[in-house]
Parts: structure tokens; sequence; C-alpha cells
């Protein structure tokens, strides 16, 4: 919590908070060469699926404008920035049967070469703020009527 405390700005009327690393990020190795094979295998993909393309293009370009992901220009080191540096992997994942988005991209923090951590190593889990599912089924069954929806 004093990790959250002591980082937490309000900036264009959003929260920016710092990731809360619990090993010294020294730890965290480069994955540039990990990250640039996923990515060569995502290219790929493109090449036989012109709509899968399309798509995640639409998707990143939404992200950017969003601000929640940044181009990197050329490889950077740890020691350039004073901080952390990890190039998060990712990949398409479809699902035809959807109405809405039928394509969405997955970023893998999990991902890290042999013998090295990956980012979800060095950082601190945070806690469960899943409900107990026990609960959520039970609760579900008490009442005659039953509502979901999906939120943005």
């Amino acid at each position: 919590m004093e990790i959250f405390n002591e980082t937490v700005e309000f900036e264009n009327s959003r929260y920016i908070v710092q990731l809360p690393f619990r090993k010294s990020y020294n730890e965290l190795s480069n994955n540039y060469p990990l990250a640039k094979q996923r990515f060569q295998n995502l290219w790929r993909r493109f090449g036989h699926d012109s709509e899968l393309y399309q798509q995640y293009r639409e998707i990143i370009r939404d992200y950017t404008e969003q601000g929640i992901i940044e181009e990197v220009k050329t490889e950077i080191t740890d020691n350039e920035l004073n901080r952390p540096v990890y190039y998060l992997p990712h990949q398409a994942v479809r699902k035809e049967g959807r109405l809405t988005s039928k394509t969405r991209i997955v970023f893998d923090a999990g991902s890290h070469q042999n013998n090295e951590l990956s980012l979800n190593d060095c950082l601190w889990p945070g806690i469960n703020l899943n409900p107990n599912l026990l609960d959520v089924l039970i609760n579900f069954r008490l009442n005659a009527v039953a509502f979901c929806s999906d939120i943005k």
C-alpha cells in the first residue's frame, strides 16, 4: 500500500500508478529478442489472414490514441531510462461467435526466457478482487430474475 500511496498521480482526468515491484528490477532481464520473435510469429499470421490484421491494427490504433500503449522506436536499455524496461509480448485471440468484438489483444507479462524472471515474477500480486464463486452462485439462485451485462 505504501508503494501505491507514494506513486499515485492524477493527470488529465486519469490516475497513474507505477508498477509495484517487489524485487529489484535489475533482476528483470532484457526480453527484447523474445518479444521480437513473438511479433514476427504474429506478423506471419497476419500474412495469411488480412481480416485479422485489419482488426488488430484498429485495436492497436485505439490503444495508442487512449494512451494505453506507446510506440517504441528503438531498443532501449534499463540504464537509459533509470527504470525497468520490459517489452510486453502480445497476441491475437479470436472468438468467431461473438457479436461485438471478435478479436482482442492479450498481453503476456508472464513470458520469460529460460532461467530468467518475467514481469509478473517481479511484481507484487495484489489482493484478489474477485468475489467468492460459491457466494455468487448461491445469490444467483435466490432471486427470480437475474441481469447480466458487459461494461467497457
